[in-house]
């Protein structure tokens, strides 16, 4: 309240009324009368019947009454709570957003505590303490947020490093043959972007001997914000993924913003990924005596990063060994707070829809039409418990750093949604996997539907090209992994997409023998099949668990009628 009268509220001032409370507490207790002013005295007399256990109860239950007594006499609007939450999410998704939020706000408070082993104990007490009191969560990370620097972000982030975290993924994690990093040093003077070394963490299941004759691996280019998180704070599913598919997981810890803005971290997947595939996998201790099939797997960030290495693959390698799949999770394919679809995307939306495999009978208001409807869902969600629109902000910001010459809206290496129809004609199976109310989902539509109109165009296979939307949760589900049950059989089913991009194919094609050179004049493009095939499980999960564009388009049609006051639900 101080801060606030003096028109400058700040934790300085915050700081300062609570010295000044706590002071006057104890003149009150030191200087006053031990029964306290005269209207308490009658009080002290009423307690004495009462025991100090029963006195401490009744205080603290009188507190609690008064502090929601809002909520309890009907002041709070709390059927808008309801929409938020239960409508929302999934109850899954919504106890792991929980957690989560406990344990940023813990692993904040904490952070300037010194040394390592006492912040590191604190946090955890902290985080304790914030499951029980969720708004209190809410509250600090809002608060954080609002002034987010890389520093906390990645203290925030980077939870999965902690040792008590580290033991409970270890203890669930199948028990792997090889967990370690791998240093690879790349070289201007070999054609690569820059002089550096460049640290993979390899999950496999296997012996080395296995390792070392492997002819299959997953690159995996993680997510992070672009600015924080290296493999080991993925190592829950990519653990689960090695155990599942007995294939190698070769993992890069890329240069991260704002110390290394776009693009650096761009460019290092590629450098790495063109050393990799150059010797074979001997730069990373496979033997190199065959070329390895390799699907490139990245979720958020790291989705950008895996578009963007493919763009370039194509367009300034096409000599090198291509991926025979992407695997492309929650990612950001627009660098930008755009909160409009815009008539050129919507058409192309418009157009997939009339041949499938989205139904048709989507959009019956959209652009052009007059009805306002055209927010997409960056504006739609942002208020999400993950993923806000401050937090995209800074993100961007941090990432794209201070070039001016940089067009985030033309630039596809920055925003891979701008990828032309020439290089899209040329990608290799894609399946692409995102949360209904992500703010990034609609990044995933536009870009599937801009790709299967390029490849259709060009006579390119598309049938095993797939997007899935997960029903009733947002970003980051993958982190959910260890606290969430529901999201160990997500995890698995895209295990499974995995292990069937890497099967080996009936005839192999060489990608490298069509350029985007040649994709301009060329109508019809040499695509290289890889029919999808999925097991019934896997095809049962998505049949239960996955929605198609339409609905999540008609809920949140409903979901802004709501925000007017207009309640389309029967409940």
């Amino acid at each position: 309240m101080l801060g606030h009268i003096a028109g400058r509220p700040s934790p300085s001032w915050d700081k300062i009324q609570a010295v000044v409370v706590l002071l006057m507490s104890y003149i009150a207790l030191r200087k006053m009368p031990a029964n306290g002013p005269r209207p308490f005295q009658r009080l002290h007399r009423f307690l004495k019947g009462y025991t100090p256990w029963q006195i401490i109860i009744g205080a603290l239950t009188t507190v609690y009454a008064a502090h929601h007594a809002d909520l309890l006499v009907g002041l709070t609007p709390a059927e808008e709570e309801k929409k938020m939450f239960s409508r929302r999410y999934t109850p899954g998704y919504t106890r792991g957003v929980w957690i989560l939020s406990a344990l940023d706000a813990g692993f904040f408070t904490s952070q300037n505590i010194r040394p390592k082993v006492l912040r590191d104990t604190m946090s955890a007490l902290f985080s304790v303490y914030y499951l029980f009191f969720p708004k209190r969560a809410l509250e600090k990370n809002y608060m954080m947020i609002q002034n987010i620097t890389p520093v906390h972000m990645r203290r925030s982030w980077e939870k999965m490093l902690h040792p008590l975290i580290r033991l409970m993924t270890w203890v669930n994690a199948p028990r792997l043959g090889i967990r370690r990093e791998v240093k690879v040093q790349l070289s201007k003077a070999q054609g690569h972007h820059s002089d550096a070394i460049v640290t993979l963490t390899i999950f496999f299941k296997g012996t080395e001997e296995e390792y070392a004759r492997s002819e299959a691996f997953i690159y995996n280019t993680p997510g992070g914000g672009f600015v924080a998180m290296n493999p080991r704070c993925h190592a829950d599913y990519l653990m689960a993924w090695a155990g599942q598919t007995g294939m190698p997981i070769v993992s890069i810890d890329y240069k991260k913003a704002p110390e290394n803005p776009f693009p650096s971290g761009v460019h290092e997947c590629f450098d790495v990924y063109a050393l990799i595939a150059s010797t074979k996998g001997a730069c990373i201790g496979m033997k190199g005596l065959v070329q390895p099939r390799i699907a490139v797997v990245g979720d958020s960030a790291g989705g950008t990063m895996a578009s963007a290495l493919m763009n370039m693959l194509i367009e300034e390698a096409p000599e090198l060994p291509k991926p025979v799949g992407l695997v492309l999770i929650y990612p950001c394919m627009q660098v930008g707070l755009d909160f409009w679809i815009s008539n050129e995307d919507l058409a192309v939306i418009e157009e997939e829809i009339s041949r499938g495999p989205i139904p048709e009978d989507i959009l019956k208001a959209r652009p052009g039409r007059g009805d306002g409807m055209t927010l997409n869902s960056k504006a739609a969600f942002m208020d999400d418990s993950i993923l806000s629109t401050t937090f995209m902000r800074a993100l961007m910001v941090m990432y794209i750093g201070g070039d001016p010459t940089l067009d985030h809206k033309t630039d596809y290496l920055v925003s891979p949604i701008h990828t032309p129809d020439a290089i899209l004609a040329q990608y290799p199976r894609t399946y692409m996997i995102t949360g209904e109310k992500d703010p990034l989902v609609d990044d995933s539509i536009i870009f599937m539907a801009k790709m299967r109109r390029a490849k259709r165009a060009a006579g390119a296979d598309l049938e095993s090209d797939i997007l899935r939307i997960v029903s009733g949760v947002s970003h980051a589900f993958l982190q959910m992994t260890g606290i969430v049950p529901e999201m160990k059989d997500l995890v698995r089913v895209v295990g499974e997409e995995i292990v069937d991009i890497l099967k080996v194919p009936e005839k192999q094609a060489d990608w490298g023998e069509t350029s985007t050179a040649s994709m301009v004049n060329v109508a019809k493009p040499k695509s290289v099949p890889n029919p999808r095939s999925i097991s019934a499980y896997a095809a049962q999960w998505e049949n239960n668990y996955t929605r198609d564009a339409v609905t999540i388009y008609e809920h949140r049609r409903v979901a802004y009628l709501d925000q007017l006051g207009i309640d389309t639900h029967d409940d």
